[in-house]
């Protein structure tokens, strides 16, 4: 399940690399990590591009993640989220207080090397290296070296390209949030605990520009498209929403 590379050369959390066995696309990042003599560890996930596996059902609910979503989730969003679920469960069992998850087009930037000795003792639950459509509240921030800083998130963002967990959250998210009713960029769990977003960011996705993600092409191939109703004004969940992206500063 995983391949094990380098010798660690300075202290870092240990680094997983999440990608499938048909789809290696991490080679630029290895290089990236054992030219700075980081170890990491190769995790293998679930493949669901051409359907998700009959054996991971049991663990996902498809009824309720169209009605949270006002979508169906496709078999890929299904995959990626119980893979990103493994890696957890692996860093739960570990003695390790945090680790980074890096997804296989993974581009990280000087301060990320920066950052690694930082992060070997959390300094919050979790920390999102890259991150989209992001809100936070600009007034419980971290001072992290680098020059960066990091706000603590208002709402759940986009992309799990990158980023730090600790132990405790891992664990929560591996064995205490039920059935898969959200894709793996992240799930509403997240704000119960100490989440931040990294500005600038100081890891973006290699080629993101050039091409189309796996699962953006599977929901339009299969044209999963959020369904918009005035039905939505009539919910507390709604205008919570709304008032919160309000109060809060858009970072990406």
């Amino acid at each position: 399940m995983f391949d094990r590379k380098g010798p660690r050369l300075m202290e870092f959390p240990p680094i997983y690399i999440l990608s499938l066995k048909g789809a290696q696309r991490f080679g630029p990042l290895a290089e990236a990590l054992e030219a700075r003599g980081l170890a990491y560890e190769v995790f293998w996930g679930v493949d669901g591009r051409d359907g998700l596996p009959k054996s991971h059902e049991p663990r996902v609910d498809r009824t309720g993640a169209e009605a949270r979503m006002g979508r169906p989730m496709s078999d890929g969003e299904f995959a990626c989220a119980l893979s990103h679920r493994g890696i957890y469960e692996r860093i739960a069992a570990s003695d390790a207080p945090s680790a980074i998850v890096l997804e296989d087009d993974a581009d990280p930037g000087a301060a990320f090397f920066d950052l690694g000795p930082a992060l070997v003792d959390p300094p919050c639950g979790l920390l999102l290296f890259d991150h989209k459509n992001t809100y936070v509240q600009v007034r419980d921030r971290l001072i992290l070296p680098g020059g960066v800083r990091a706000y603590r998130v208002a709402l759940p963002p986009f992309l799990a390209t990158g980023y730090m967990v600790s132990r405790e959250v891992a664990a929560h998210l591996a064995f205490r949030n039920g059935p898969v009713v959200q894709p793996s960029d992240w799930p509403d769990a997240i704000l119960q605990f100490d989440s931040y977003a990294c500005d600038p960011r100081v890891v973006t996705q290699r080629g993101h520009e050039a091409c189309v993600s796996s699962l953006e092409a599977g929901r339009r191939q299969h044209k999963y498209r959020r369904r918009k109703s005035l039905r939505r004004l009539l919910y507390k969940s709604y205008w919570r929403r709304w008032i919160t992206k309000r109060l809060a500063r858009k970072l990406a």
